[in-house]
């Protein structure tokens, strides 16, 4: 809870303005809650830690737009959420994380649902919304995504350019997200790409 001094609003002017206890205070607000966050998905103290401070480094180095930020809580929940995305996207590597990663979203989803019936529920999510998606944008993103070729090889597969390609998959990304039932988020939507 924020002392009676500052609200939210004013600590955001003051941080436009340089103010570096402004933004200690700020920092002493979200710390824990978006390290707890990033912990969870990460299940690395290290990452979690360097990844809230980077996040938090954004902000100061982005000072000078603060004021213009309506939802403070929105905006931090937006990055910590890209955060998060990036992180998963390095896990896709690594396939023994990728099991803790989904097992952890297990846990936190349906402590005791099968993972066959659980993994088969997020598919046919996923795939409503991808099939609502134009006819080449949806191409564009399974070539993208099932066949894991790269834009320029779907480029030359598609006969489009390489700038197209990378909007079409970019697009559909955000199509999807933004049509995502609330109870499924954008870590199981990336977990299924990642696993499947």
């Amino acid at each position: 809870m924020l002392a009676a001094e500052y609200t939210i609003r004013e600590l955001l002017l003051r941080i436009a303005e340089g103010d570096e206890k402004a933004f200690s205070k700020l920092f002493g607000l979200y710390r824990d809650r978006l390290y707890s966050y990033l912990l969870k998905i990460t299940k690395s103290r290290s990452i979690a830690e360097e990844a809230t401070l980077d996040i938090f480094m954004k902000i100061w180095n982005g000072r000078a737009l603060v004021p213009e930020i309506r939802n403070f809580d929105a905006f931090l929940f937006r990055i910590l959420q890209n955060c998060a995305i990036d992180y998963l996207r390095k896990a896709k590597r690594d396939r023994l994380q990728q099991l803790e990663i989904w097992e952890d979203l297990e846990n936190l989803v349906a402590p005791q649902a099968d993972e066959r019936l659980l993994h088969a529920e997020i598919e046919g999510t996923i795939r409503k919304v991808i099939d609502r998606l134009s006819p080449q944008r949806r191409q564009a993103f399974y070539l993208s995504r099932e066949e894991n070729l790269s834009y320029d090889q779907i480029a030359q597969k598609m006969n489009l350019s390489r700038n197209t390609v990378r909007n079409h998959v970019s697009a559909a990304l955000d199509f999807i997200r933004g049509n995502l039932d609330n109870g499924m988020n954008i870590g199981s939507f990336l977990l299924f790409w990642m696993i499947s």
